[in-house]
């Protein structure tokens, strides 16, 4: 059992000087305090008191080399002795962008930032330039970034939060979050095609997007139903409806050509992020010329001081020269990896009676406890998560450091080994029969 005395003091002299102890919220989630982290090293993390743990983290899912890989690092370096930004055009903003539009099926151009965020509030305001329409569907259950324009209807509290099926009611997540953009935001339940279809033909004439996830990241790995985001493909066409896939959780995770290679469906705008850039803080939006330059030539303004700057993008290249040899044969590797342990995990926690269930692609999944899968965020109001989060702190305890949130996500680097998911399992037979306790 795994003694973290040093983080607990560090956690103490944090809170005088950063708000909560800790640079983003859900951070404070480890209970009975976070865990300070001093480096690490392929698939592994080293806390402040020594300890050495399995990372399923992984930078909330942006480490796909996994910590420190060397390619990477190399490239980095070498960039830096020629310069960290410079305010101006450089080669390497064509090389990866041509790169980009060679793997990514829905992209002909590019333009950057530094976060999801950012790259969300771009193409929603590229696809409105484009359309000369406003307002915009978001799904409960989906995240696109904490803007107040963005966040709405996510996790709330409850169930009862989420108000009727077929008209769920908006909700904000933070205090001091302005609700302007309310007007401009259609809020429904996924996964439903004839709740999509019914509000596509009310408010065609007023929508310019539809931004969704293709598969739900940011509530435990919900899959979409067959069949559905073909329906939202064809329905967003037929009504001259930009689509925008947020794929800040999986381009370049899932595989090397995104959810949308995944699925086999094209959006006509792509968000992308955290793997993209292996660790390093870049973000991207691109799609289809007509849409890019067609935006453009109506005035939609893009701005900021370290969009595509030499440091990032030498990161970005070096990844994606890594990520691609071979075809992408490393994701293969992973899965397989991966489904061993997802496998292994269901296998253990079922012998004590619980129904859990693994669902998510190969690269990314989560382990839930309920008898059926999951279809939208309504089911995960249904999940044990207080037996979750205290099988994740018994888990922690034994070298394993998971995501701390209720919501399960698992995510696996190349660098993960069979020793890692031997290792794993053994601490999950462990932590599960402490539970069951």
């Amino acid at each position: 059992m795994y003694i973290t005395t040093r983080s607990g003091e560090m956690f103490t002299e944090s809170k005088k000087y950063l708000v909560g102890g800790v640079g983003s919220d859900e951070r404070a989630g480890v209970d009975p305090h976070p865990i300070f982290i001093t480096h690490g090293r392929g698939s592994h993390i080293f806390d402040a008191d020594g300890n050495d743990y399995i990372d399923y983290q992984m930078g909330y899912g942006a480490l796909i080399q996994g910590h420190c890989p060397r390619p990477i690092i190399e490239a980095v370096k070498a960039q830096l002795e020629h310069g960290t930004i410079f305010g101006t055009p450089h080669e390497l903003e064509i090389r990866v962008s041509k790169r980009l539009a060679e793997l990514i099926p829905s992209i002909d151009m590019v333009r950057y930032s530094q976060s999801g965020t950012e790259a969300v509030l771009g193409a929603l305001r590229t696809a409105r330039a484009f359309t000369g329409k406003r307002k915009f569907i978001k799904f409960e259950g989906h995240y696109h970034g904490w803007a107040d324009q963005l966040w709405y209807s996510h996790l709330p509290g409850s169930l009862a939060d989420l108000g009727p099926y077929e008209a769920p009611t908006p909700t904000l997540h933070s205090a001091g979050q302005s609700d302007v953009g309310l007007r401009d935001v259609i809020i429904i339940p996924w996964n439903d095609v004839d709740v999509l279809e019914k509000t596509i033909t009310m408010h065609r004439d007023e929508l310019a997007a539809v931004l969704t996830e293709p598969m739900m990241c940011n509530a435990s790995c919900i899959l979409p139903r067959p069949g559905y985001l073909e329906a939202m493909r064809q329905l967003t066409a037929k009504n001259d409806i930009v689509l925008i896939f947020d794929e800040v959780h999986t381009g370049f995770r899932v595989g090397l050509h995104g959810a949308q290679g995944y699925f086999g469906v094209v959006p006509d705008l792509t968000v992308l992020a955290k793997a993209m850039g292996a660790g390093y803080p870049v973000s991207c939006f691109g799609g289809r010329r007509e849409i890019m330059e067609g935006a453009a030539q109506k005035g939609v303004h893009h701005g900021g001081t370290y969009n595509s700057n030499p440091l990032v993008l030498a990161a970005v290249d070096a990844n994606l020269r890594e990520l691609s040899k071979n075809d992408g044969a490393v994701y293969q590797q992973i899965g397989q990896r991966a489904t061993r342990l997802r496998q292994g995990l269901v296998e253990i926690c079922r012998r004590t009676g619980w129904p859990a269930r693994d669902q998510g692609p190969e690269t990314v999944f989560s382990i839930m406890h309920l008898d059926r899968d999951m279809r939208s965020v309504r089911d995960l109001y249904r999940c044990d998560t207080d037996t979750l989060m205290e099988l994740r702190r018994e888990l922690r305890a034994r070298g394993v450091y998971t995501r701390p949130s209720r919501r399960d996500v698992w995510y696996l680097s190349t660098t993960h080994t069979e020793q890692d998911i031997d290792r794993t399992l053994q601490a999950a037979e462990e932590a599960v029969a402490a539970v069951k306790r």
